[in-house]
This record gives structure tokens, sequence and C-alpha cells, in this order.
């Protein structure tokens, strides 16, 4: 056993290897102490470390490590100096002791996904899948539940420059560990017409930038003469609960989701967005994306659809089927100017990166979920919740350049989040998708060459 990691909620995350290669796997692993700690678990998660298997000279293949999450009734318990944990391996018990080390819930989630994210390597989905659906996936949302409301709670807003009493739009950007691209982006849209009349609100995961953000946005006001309201989060609340802390802060009617690598191609936007808003019926400019291009000028966004991907796994002789949601975009890599993606048109789904809604209609439905962790799928969420609601997404010709990727710093516990999110999304509408909105030319959605 190389360690357990105890957070205050009452939960414990035990790290370790057994050579069980070729024997009955791990059983059980059970958690007791001279403080009346008691816990156990049926469920042990294994996966590769190269280390373990140079170690013992067996194959790198081999799922030798192992860890597991043991829910403690009684979380004072934890600060025992010694801690045993026993193993069972078939009819093998073995224990070993340990100092439960305590950490905050936060770090506790990046730990537990981070592994989550390792384990995958070597693995299809669908194993991790396996672990998520026996209980794995509730207790990693419920964690991230309490730790981004916690998050939210703790936010602090710094407002620089007069903002406008009545904007006519505001302009959300959720920052993750690149601060420069504040000044960036505030450069590219002072230029563009008529953006005196949206507000900017930048809501920081990374408290850690608050100081150099606080400047930068001081520096881009004196240059540019835009007011900017900053929010500055305690930690990492994730995308969605992040936007809705500034959805609530915003001085207008319509929202625009905006992620920090989207940049402007037509300096007439502003009027443009107007002009659909309030030119357009009701229905049609509820929620809507709108085209993204990447930088060599090729479409990467025309509005998202949805896959599903069916994969096997295959244990003791038995297959198990398993069906996961993937988003997709219509037209991604396709020329410039290939219009029947760019044509005015309801869609399953538009993208996070640049997304306008009503602000009323996003608080009537409960704006973007919090259980997803970090980010991804929350926003294909939010319009599905429109779709059943009765106003689907729609695409309007309105393009933007998108930088994908370089809006913010990446965490190995990110790829365990997209996991978890991906088997969320999946449990909440993979019924309703695989009824009527699976493919680019769905029965409820197409472009119009499928019409």
């Amino acid at each position: 056993v190389d360690g357990i990691f105890g957070c205050k909620d009452g939960q414990c995350l035990v790290l370790g290897w057994v050579n069980d290669d070729g024997q009955d796997p791990v059983s059980k692993l059970v958690l007791r102490n001279g403080f009346g700690l008691r816990g156990s678990t049926t469920a042990v998660y294994r996966y590769r470390r190269n280390d373990v298997t140079s170690y013992l000279q067996l194959p790198e293949d081999r799922n030798l490590a192992f860890w597991a999450i043991v829910a403690i009734d009684r979380p004072e318990t934890m600060n025992a100096p010694v801690t045993e944990v026993t193993l069972s391996v078939g009819a093998e018990r073995k224990t070993f002791q340990c100092q439960i080390r305590s950490v905050a819930e936060e770090r506790f989630m990046e730990l537990a996904l981070e592994l989550l994210g390792t384990q995958t390597v070597g693995h299809a989905p669908v194993e991790t899948f396996r672990y998520l659906d026996a209980g794995l996936g509730r207790s990693l949302i419920a964690l991230n539940l309490k730790v981004s409301k916690r998050m939210a709670l703790g936010a602090q807003t710094v407002q620089i420059g007069v903002a406008p009493a009545r904007a006519e739009a505001s302009i959300i950007v959720c920052l993750y560990g690149r601060p420069e691209l504040l000044r960036i982006q505030c450069a590219l849209f002072s230029k563009c017409r008529g953006i005196e009349n949206y507000e900017f609100i930048y809501v920081s995961n990374s408290p850690e930038m608050a100081e150099l953000l606080i400047k930068d946005a001081t520096i881009a006001n004196r240059i540019y003469g835009m007011p900017i309201t900053l929010i500055l989060l305690p930690g990492n609340a994730g995308f969605g609960v992040a936007n809705n802390v500034a959805a609530a802060a915003a001085r207008s009617a319509r929202l625009l989701i905006v992620n920090p690598d989207i940049f402007p191609m037509d300096p007439e936007w502003p009027s443009q967005h107007s002009r659909i808003v309030n030119d357009l019926p009701p229905e049609q400019v509820a929620l809507f994306g709108a085209p993204l291009y990447y930088d060599d000028g090729s479409l990467m966004h025309g509005g998202m659809y949805f896959e599903v991907d069916v994969e096997f796994s295959f244990r003791d002789q038995q297959a198990t089927r398993c069906e996961m949601l993937r988003v997709e975009h219509y037209g991604k890599g396709a020329p410039p100017q290939t219009n029947r993606f760019l044509v005015s048109r309801p869609v399953p789904a538009v993208t996070g990166a640049f997304m306008s809604v009503e602000r009323e209609w996003f608080e009537s439905l409960g704006g973007f979920s919090a259980e997803y962790i970090y980010g991804q799928y929350e926003d294909a969420d939010l319009c599905l919740k429109s779709f059943s609601a009765g106003k689907p997404a729609w695409l309007h010709c309105l393009p933007f350049v998108h930088f994908e990727g370089k809006g913010s710093t990446y965490r190995p516990a990110f790829g365990g989040g997209r996991l978890v999110n991906r088997w969320h999304f999946t449990k909440l509408w993979g019924e309703i998708v695989k009824k009527n909105l699976h493919g680019p030319a769905s029965q409820a959605f197409s472009t119009p060459a499928h019409r």
C-alpha cells in the first residue's frame, strides 16, 4: 500500500499494487484503526504501472496497480497515527499499516480523476464505464457538486471602469490558467463597431491569477476604454458553474458565452448579432451558436450532432455491450464557404465556445448543469434541455476564429473528468438521442443537403 488520502467529507483514497498476476484478483479492501475507523469496499480499480511491472519483471500490460475509494461514517476517526489496510486476494489476506494524509476535497477529487484518466491507458472506455456504473460515477459527481458550490459561494467581484447601466448584451468569458488572453481578446474586440453597447464579464477559475488579472484588466480598460467586471473564484468551479456565477452578475437580458480563445472575424459582428436577435422569430434566437473557424481558415464548427459508439467488454467468456454518446461538429475541416454548414437552421447542439442565449430562457433551464466536472458536455446538455423544453438550438452566420485548445491549461485530472462527463451525459440523454437525434441527418435535424 503506497498511501491513503482522506478528505473531511468521509472518503479515503487508497493507492497501492498487488502481484495477483495469474491468480484470483483483489476482492476486498478493509480499513480500520484504533480511533474506531471502519470501512470497506469491493470496488477496487486496476491499472498499469510500469515501475511495478519492471520491479516484478512482468510484461508491461499487466494491471497490477490498484486504487479504491472507501466511505467512512465518522471522518474524525481518520486522524489516528496508524490505520490498517487489509487486502483480500482469493483466500489470502494481508495487512499493511499507513497513516491517512488529509487533503482538501478539491485535491481529493483531482487525485481520483487523475487515477481514472491513467487507468484508461490500454483500456477501452467501456471498462471505465463499468467502474462508473458501479457507483464511482455518482460518488465523483456528488463530490464535484460540493466543491463547485463552495467555490461559487466564495466568488469576489472587482469592477474596473464604469459598467454600462443597461448593456445590450453581456459577453461572459471563463478563464483558466491563461491570463494573457484577457488583454489579447479585449484588444481585438475593442476594434468592433458597437462593442461599447456590450459589457464584458471575465470569471476566473484560477485564484493564483487574481492579482495579474486585476492589473491586466486595468491596463485593458485604460488602453481600450472597455469596462470589465472581474469575478474571481477561490478555486476551479468548472466551466458550467463559473459561467452561471457570471450570468447572475450580468446587467443585460442577453448572454454571450465566449471562450477566451475566440476572436472576431468581422468588425461589424455586434450590429449583426443585434439584427439577428431583434429581427428573427423569438424561438430562433432563444439559444444559438455561430460558425467557428480554425486559424488556417477551414471550418471548425457548424453546429453539433451526436453519434453513438458501441463497444464491448469481454470477461469470463461473456460479452457486455456498452453504448456511449459522442459529440461531433457539422462541417469540421470543410472549406470556409461550404454554405450548407453556414445557413441558419436548427441543430441538435452548439458549442459553448460561442453561445448566445436569452437570459430568461437560460435561467428557466437552470443554466449550465453543475454535475459536469471541470468542463465538456455541459454545452450539449444545455442544448438538449432547451430542445426538450420546445426550443432547439439554432446556428446563425456570425463567424469567429477559434484557437481550439489554446484557451486554458491542461491538467491530468481533466482526462478523468471528461470520462465521467461522457458517462453522465450518456446516462441522461442516451435514450432521447437514440430515438430521434442520432447522426448528422437525424430524424429531428438535418443540414439542408439532407432535407
